[in-house]
């Protein structure tokens, strides 16, 4: 039996967001989603399809903006 699978989505939510990628397991899509947030900053979301629902939100910002 397999996991459920999960979409992550870049953007924001409420302004339909773009979609990214799904990967199976909700562990396993939480940390992909820090993967793609820390190579590509900007705003993620991870949706659940089997429950219309957003489990999680993360926005992450480019390293040089935040030295200044």
């Amino acid at each position: 039996m397999s996991e459920e699978t999960f979409d992550i989505f870049s953007g924001a939510p409420e302004e339909n967001g773009w979609w990214v990628e799904a990967v199976e397991g909700l562990t396993s899509a939480r940390q992909r989603m820090g993967q793609i947030a820390a190579e590509k900053p900007g705003k993620y979301f991870l949706f659940s399809d089997t429950d219309q629902s957003i489990l999680t939100q993360l926005e992450t910002f480019p390293r040089n903006m935040i030295e200044r």
